[in-house]
């Protein structure tokens, strides 16, 4: 009695765990979801996130194994993926996924989603589902011999433009000499954040001053305030940054102060970009709608994966709001972040990790490379990448 219970709760709120395909189609079965963390031997509390990492493995039956990455705390992602059934709708990823069909991504996000509303619906959850995502379209594309971005629609570009992404120096003249050495290595584009930044606005202001001395009126400038700022001096950063052609103020408020932002993106002469630290379409639709953002920066290993990435681009491009995914982590979300950014109408900039952490420049065997300023959209089946498992031998972590 209580197993034919059991299997009628299943029957009613999951997907069938043999399988989904029709009659004639080729069976996929997920044997197993294996989380790897990553960890530098030294770790401090800045602004680095690729200080650590979460890799994930969806294993199966045809020998086929997805990669992906989940960008925040390794070791809180791992146990949500690794939790078991606490109760219908708080159940751990991996027993949910293991058994089932890879290539039904819609139906399996659908099943992640609503077997952890008790203790998800966003943040951390929505990230460990991020990065279990990646590894099924990575799954999706070998299996089908594709690229992802193939499987998405096609790709409108063969390349993407990179800006250097990096965090701030503490002195005027080190930030000098970081964006002088961006544009000897070709970049046309770079962001500075952290650091020093938000400790004071004028000294922001100097540094921005100091760097177009340096390099001039042609490259874009990008700033990324790290820690937020109270509203009057993100008004008064945001009127001051307009001298300086800047592309973007990043991230000067709290990420939950909406009101705060629809007055700042209202009234500041350089456009405001926010949005790494959100997940899910709905976050988006308030940053969007209540914050008045015209620049959104989802992070595809945090707002939900590929598959709601896609979903959050469609709600931009029918409100003409520009997508910049924000995207500090290893080259497998590089990987994903390119696969996506092929194919969306409006792709302006790629983020490009530019201070040459061994986690983001040694952990494939051939590693993204910006040649020019430029990064081209990978054509191997699924992300297009293999790891080098020398690598994550170094690297891998255990508590």
């Amino acid at each position: 009695m209580i197993a034919d219970r059991i299997d009628y709760i299943d029957s009613q709120y999951t997907v069938d765990r043999i399988s989904t395909n029709q009659p004639g189609e080729n069976r996929v079965i997920i044997t197993d979801v294996e989380t790897i963390m990553l960890r530098l031997p030294v770790v401090v509390p800045n602004g680095d996130g690729l200080q650590d990492t979460l890799i994930i493995r969806v294993h199966t039956d045809e020998g086929i194994v997805g990669i992906g990455e989940a960008h925040t705390v390794p070791l809180v992602l791992k146990a949500i993926i690794d939790a078991p059934v606490s109760q219908l709708t708080g159940q751990g990823l991996r027993q949910l996924l293991v058994g089932r069909n890879p290539l039904d991504i819609n139906s399996l996000w659908s099943l992640m989603y609503d077997h952890s509303t008790t203790y998800g619906r966003r943040g951390v959850v929505m990230q460990a589902i991020s990065g279990v995502d990646i590894a099924l379209w990575d799954i999706l594309g070998k299996h089908c011999g594709q690229p992802i971005h193939r499987l998405l629609g096609g790709a409108r570009r063969e390349r993407l433009r990179a800006y250097a992404s990096d965090l701030s120096p503490e002195t005027e003249g080190a930030i000098v000499e970081s964006a002088r050495r961006h544009v000897a290595n070709g970049y046309t584009a770079m962001k500075f954040g952290w650091g020093k930044l938000g400790n004071s606005v004028r000294d922001d202001l100097r540094f921005v001053e100091k760097v177009r001395a340096a390099i001039g009126d042609a490259p874009d400038v990008m700033i990324d305030m790290g820690n937020p700022v109270q509203l009057e001096d993100a008004l008064w950063l945001g009127d001051a940054l307009a001298d300086h052609r800047v592309a973007f103020l990043e991230e000067p408020l709290s990420p939950d102060d909406l009101e705060g932002f629809a007055r700042l993106t209202a009234r500041s002469k350089t456009p405001i970009a926010t949005g790494e630290k959100e997940t899910t379409r709905f976050g988006f639709r308030d940053l969007i709608e209540r914050g008045g953002l015209r620049i959104i920066q989802p992070d595809v290993a945090r707002c939900g994966g590929i598959t709601e990435v896609m979903r959050i681009a469609a709600l931009a491009e029918i409100r003409g709001v520009r997508v910049i995914p924000h995207c500090w982590a290893s080259d497998i979300l590089v990987s994903a972040t390119v696969q996506v950014l092929a194919t969306i109408a409006d792709a302006p900039y790629l983020e490009f990790n530019a201070t040459g952490n061994p986690l983001k420049t040694e952990l494939l065997r051939e590693p993204i490379v910006a040649v020019d300023g430029f990064v081209r959209v990978l054509q191997g089946p699924g992300l297009g990448l293999e790891l080098n498992e020398d690598t994550i031998a170094r690297y891998r972590w255990t508590p």
